[in-house]
């Protein structure tokens, strides 16, 4: 019963949401990508070219944190109102299979928590990558060569930045394609604890 409940939950979620970029619209998806590229660029220009594409730099992470944050917005008031959608149709799916009562609800979100547990991998990379800094650094630093100087800075900043760049990226695609089905049964798992809480509450003005 449990995995079929998941199975039919995920179907329906997936006919009644749209994706992130069909809810903040195309041109805001567009600009997101556009500026995390140019300030990505002009990170480079900056030991390549010149200083002066610091300020360059500065301004598109600036505009960067502003649409991220109407992303944001924009996605959780869309989720608030598919929730509702998602809530009414577990509510009548497992009213449906006989679960009524507060302990039932109780005892399927715990299964169901357990379920998304043991499907959730995380990586954490970073004392790993914190060596290979500190390698990079210290060979770096043991280059004498006034000339090889700013070429060698621009190698260790470039390094650097790649490398603190692995974790991020291995958790977002962890996210995305192997994370999916547990933080979709966590998300199903909230939901039937809110119908818990309702049933309980229920249940106790019933007994007064």
């Amino acid at each position: 019963m449990i995995d079929n409940f998941i199975q039919d939950y995920k179907k329906y979620r997936k006919k009644i949401l749209k994706r992130g970029y069909e809810v903040v619209g195309i041109p805001v998806t567009i600009s997101f990508f556009v500026l995390l590229f140019s300030a990505l660029v002009s990170f480079f220009l900056i030991f390549e070219l010149s200083k002066w594409f610091f300020l360059l730099e500065i301004i598109f992470l600036i505009m960067l944190l502003k649409i991220n944050k109407k992303v944001d917005n924009l996605l959780e008031i869309s989720w608030l109102n598919y929730k509702e959608k998602l809530k009414d149709y577990i509510e009548y799916y497992l009213q449906e299979k006989g679960v009524i009562l507060s302990e039932q609800f109780r005892d399927l979100s715990i299964i169901l928590k357990e379920k998304s547990e043991k499907k959730y991998k995380k990586y954490d990379l970073n004392p790993y990558l914190a060596m290979v800094v500190t390698i990079i650094i210290f060979a770096l630093s043991l280059l004498t060569n006034d000339s090889l100087k700013p070429l060698i800075i621009t190698i260790a900043f470039i390094s650097i930045f790649i490398i603190i760049s692995i974790n991020p990226i291995v958790n977002i695609y962890t996210s995305i394609f192997i994370n999916r089905d547990s933080e979709t049964i966590y998300e199903l798992a909230s939901i039937v604890d809110e119908l818990y809480f309702e049933a309980s509450i229920k249940e106790a003005k019933a007994e007064l």
